[in-house]
């Protein structure tokens, strides 16, 4: 690691000489400095209708454009409070609020830093919303808020958890309310200033879902080890990793109790010594909370780039190969019992069902596999690999209906696997009837909400290629929701197309692939559809099974779920994060929940499933959701809706108005 991968900061109280600070800082390896644009003991004459004699800041140009636009975060006078209840001082410092911004945005620093003080925020949403929507230039609003309350604490009677939890949880309510009146704006963060005492790891957990922009760390949190070296306790470490993990900088503020270089030093040092990434931590670096649109490989055909991202998964394929040689393995057992019958039923002279070959003769007849969905065959191979594992004669046939693909496909048949008994059949697997039908169809259809790539339509359709009683890998798989805080999350959804309120509307009605990390679990995972293969079919009123005009088992895969949730800690729910499970045969199995999440598996994001209103919810309340899968003759779409208590969203994507898969 490179100390580039943390972004360390230095605030100044005040600045005498600006360009003095900004030098300091740079020499001692900080990115930027936190500096007040006024001095803090001065207070200017309220003068609504002329400029102030003399000004009331010092000139810009005592730094170049590049250092403030660059190297400077602005912090407005702490002591303005525009939501005063007294009107004369509320139009006062409205005032001089909207003479710091203006100041702000001539310089135009990246970064505005304003300080929470209570509840009471909605006059200064009303003023930031302006000035963001007035101003040209992109800047960000950094929300400064401790991690608890001082005065909640104080007049605390005693200070039982409890009570500590009290004050630990104003201050979220501060950020939660006022981040709520700026409609969960995505340019609006919040800086946590860190205390020397740490709350409950659920009140933490609940900060690492917010858009924490930075984290203050204070210096009289940090105590000198036996060298004289500034460091933090364990909790405050692993506080500081998983913030900066979510892409959180590091402020260094208040009095000097050691050179300004040690405590940098020391922050590289820990994120250098922070756990190693996980696989799927790392294939995902860069992509984290960036939304992207499920694929539809039934209705699109795949580009070679996105075959070669599944491709280098180094855990599913292993696992595909595991479960084809169990199949394979049961498959000879079962063959040679029946083998041993015939012979019997030979030396008795009765005729059996399969002529009257020898056992020997059977017992050569290869196991047909087909795989459906070859892509560019990796199942294939790990097809074959099973078949030499298991020294077992297959004979493969692989479908695919990509013409890029079965180009791939043919080209390894004739330069990889002559010698080998494999057939490419290009078309699609639901409107074929080939011979001789499968003893094993293999395929990996599932998308990161399992059926949302339309396997279960894709599977049932080629029933008639497997034999009867016939093994299909995968043979089940459930999907799973948990609601989740992430106002991230749902400000990306909202903006991804900026400006037209009906495709706004329609992405808060969209399943979003997104590898999740600015996110808080409310609740645990709850299971919401269940599909098994080969599905069994519908039956009448009379209990027979119904055909379709193949005669094969007439299947319905619309469901319909409701799950429920009890609440264990106040937050703000903005959607549900969606994973699934797969049986692929006996114990073989692929999981993206993160409880039981397959290691080192890279294949599948979660899904991000948002609600169109972010929804308060309080500890004891009880969440219900809704889902239903709906099909029609050419697509399938979800639908959902949340109840908390007595309220209850709209319905989404109603007759798939916003997202469907095509048929």
């Amino acid at each position: 690691m490179t100390q580039q991968d943390i972004s360390c900061g230095l605030e100044y109280s005040l600045t005498p000489d600006i360009q003095e600070c900004v030098s300091e800082a740079l020499q001692a390896n900080y990115s930027f400095i936190v500096t007040p644009l006024i001095h803090p003991r001065f207070r200017r004459p309220y003068l609504p209708h002329r400029i102030p004699a003399g000004g009331f800041t010092r000139s810009d140009m005592i730094l170049s454009p590049q250092d403030w636009t660059n190297r400077i975060v602005a912090r407005v006078s702490p002591y303005l409070t525009v939501d005063a209840p007294s009107p004369v001082v509320q139009k006062r410092h409205e005032y001089y609020l909207h003479e710091e911004l203006l100041y702000c945005r001539g310089l135009g620093v990246p970064a505005v830093m304003i300080s929470l003080h209570s509840k009471h925020n909605t006059n200064l949403a009303r003023i930031l919303q302006t000035y963001q929507e007035t101003s040209n230039f992109p800047t960000l609003i950094w929300t400064c808020v401790p991690m608890f309350c001082k005065r909640t604490l104080r007049n605390s009677e005693d200070l039982e958890d409890n009570k500590c939890d009290v004050a630990y949880n104003e201050t979220w309510y501060w950020w939660s309310r006022f981040h709520q009146n700026m409609n969960w704006d995505k340019r609006v963060g919040v800086v946590l200033e860190i205390s020397a005492d740490l709350p409950s790891n659920d009140i933490i957990k609940r900060w690492l879902g917010e858009p924490v922009k930075a984290i203050i760390l204070p210096t009289h949190i940090f105590h000198n080890n036996k060298k004289g070296y500034p460091v933090l306790s364990r909790a405050h470490q692993q506080l500081v990793v998983s913030m900066v993990e979510r892409d959180a900088q590091v402020i260094v503020s208040g009095a000097r109790r050691s050179n300004i270089e040690y405590y940098l030093q020391y922050l590289f040092r820990l994120w250098q010594r922070r756990p190693a990434d996980t696989p799927m931590f790392s294939f995902a670096r860069g992509w984290e909370d960036y939304l992207q649109t499920p694929l539809q490989p039934l209705a699109d055909n795949l580009d070679t780039h996105t075959y070669n991202v599944f491709e280098k998964d180094p855990i599913k394929y292993n696992q595909y190969q595991n479960a084809i040689v169990k199949a394979l393995a049961d498959l000879q057992k079962k063959n040679s019992c029946q083998h041993t019958l015939d012979k019997e039923s030979l030396i008795t002279n009765i005729k059996i069902e399969k002529g009257q070959g020898d056992s020997e003769s059977d017992a050569k007849t290869p196991v047909t596999v087909m795989v459906l969905g070859a892509g560019r065959g990796p199942l294939v191979r790990a097809t074959l690999n099973a078949a030499e594992m298991t020294n077992t004669e297959v004979k493969i046939i692989a479908v695919e209906k990509n013409p890029g693909a079965v180009v791939v496909l043919a080209a390894q048949v004739r330069e990889l696997w002559c010698d080998r008994d494999v057939t490419v059949v290009p078309g699609d697997m639901r409107y074929m009837n080939l011979s001789p039908k499968a003893d094993i169809i293999v395929s990996e259809l599932l998308g990161s909400w399992a059926d949302n790539e339309l396997s279960p339509e894709c599977l049932d359709g080629a029933t008639c290629l497997l034999k009867p009683n016939g093994i299909s890998i995968p043979c089940k798989y459930t999907s799973y929701v948990n609601p989740i805080s992430s106002s991230r999350l749902w400000a990306a959804a909202k903006i991804a197309c900026l400006g037209d309120s009906q495709k706004m509307e329609k992405n808060l009605e969209t399943l979003w692939v997104v590898y999740m990390q600015n996110k808080h679990d409310i609740a645990e995972c709850r299971e919401v559809f269940k599909f098994s293969h080969p599905a069994e079919g519908i039956k009448n009123s009379e209990g027979e099974t119904m055909l379709d005009y193949r005669g094969l088992p007439l299947t319905d895969n619309r469901r319909k779920t409701t799950v429920s949730w009890e609440v264990t800690q106040d937050n703000v729910m903005h959607g549900f994060a969606g994973y699934f499970d797969c049986e692929l045969y006996g114990d073989e199995m692929l999981s993206i929940v993160p409880s039981t999440h397959s290691p080192g598996m890279i294949s599948w994001f979660p899904v991000f499933i948002p609600i169109k209103t972010p929804l308060r919810i309080h500890k004891g309340d009880k969440i219900k959701a809704t889902f239903w899968r709906c099909v029609d003759s050419r697509r399938v779409w979800y639908e959902w809706i949340v109840e908390v208590n007595d309220n209850a969203t709209v319905l989404h994507n109603p007759n798939g108005r916003s997202s469907e898969m095509l048929l």
